[in-house]
């Protein structure tokens, strides 16, 4: 049997493929993109790719009624983020929100009883200290907003159609896969240093507190979900289960970066969101245990640009 994960070559589904392929279990990548990750490359035999997109609904069902025998479950990975998505709206919410929703029709069809949706931590708006999952949702802006959405059709979906419909809530997740630079601001921002990016400034900013989460804790905390039997949630945090204000973690980047650049951050927030995550249900349900402090995940992170650079 195969896991089947959407958006496997992008940076948080390549690192869940990874996971995967490392205990050996086959993987169905589905991506638009068809270019492999090069941590990636020693585990071709445990893949199978199919170029594709989630919104190519006639595509997607060729896909999945051929493989559908195969396919354990879904793991759905595929979003726009944060502010990208108000840049062309229409389409980025489509495929946030029909992106899942084809995935959720098409398992009904053919009796995919297992999809694991990784969302994120910015559906519970802004918030002092950590969120809870049974804390009610607030998103403030429409990334969050259609990931909101998005959860809200796959329970109906799992309440209708007795889909296994499980969520990975995931924040502010770094770590190689990706550049700073691709990133929206408050990333690019806080690791752009890491990148050699010049002329990084903002007026506002550095008192921002954020639960930043290495990439290979966001990826941990997906990978136990999916392959978790009869979880007792639905819905799970993921993430490092501390936050930081925003000019320490530039602070851990100017002592790892290979690149003589700086940058000039002012006081203030840039971004209205919750300051961390909470992560005890995952951690006592799960057996999540986030591995990489902010002083690990930096230098691995700024390892991983120099070789990339």
């Amino acid at each position: 049997m195969s896991v089947f994960i959407t958006g496997g070559y992008g940076h948080i589904g390549s690192w869940i493929a990874y996971l995967f392929a490392k205990n050996n279990q086959d993987v169905i990548i589905y991506d638009i993109n068809n270019k492999c990750p090069e941590y990636l490359e020693n585990y071709q035999e445990k893949f199978l790719f199919i170029q594709g997109d989630v919104l190519d609904f006639a595509k997607l069902t060729d896909t999945i009624k051929e493989y559908h025998r195969d396919i354990e479950g879904i793991i759905h990975t595929v979003a726009i983020m944060g502010e990208f998505v108000p840049k062309n709206p229409y389409f980025n919410i489509q495929l946030n929100v029909m992106g899942l929703l084809n995935i959720l029709e098409l398992s009904r069809i053919f009796g995919i009883k297992k999809i694991v949706f990784t969302s994120t931590g910015a559906i519970y708006g802004e918030k002092k200290g950590k969120a809870k999952e049974e804390d009610g949702i607030k998103p403030l802006d429409l990334y969050a907003a259609s990931k909101a959405a998005a959860e809200l059709i796959g329970l109906q979906y799992a309440n209708n159609y007795q889909i296994d419909f499980r969520i990975g809530r995931l924040y502010f997740v770094y770590g190689p896969g990706r550049m700073p630079s691709t990133f929206f601001t408050l990333y690019k921002l806080t690791f752009g240093i890491l990148e050699g990016i010049e002329r990084l400034t903002s007026i506002r900013g550095g008192d921002q507190i954020i639960d930043f989460t290495y990439i290979l804790d966001a990826a941990q905390g997906i990978y136990l979900l999916f392959n978790k039997n009869n979880p007792d949630s639905r819905i799970y945090n993921f993430s490092s289960g501390e936050s930081y204000k925003v000019e320490e973690v530039i602070a851990l980047c100017k002592k790892y970066t290979y690149f003589p650049v700086d940058i000039s951050l002012g006081k203030g927030i840039l971004m209205h969101r919750v300051e961390g995550l909470d992560i005890t249900r995952a951690k006592k349900e799960l057996g999540y245990q986030p591995k990489y402090s902010i002083e690990e995940g930096v230098k691995l992170y700024s390892e991983w640009i120099r070789l990339k650079k």
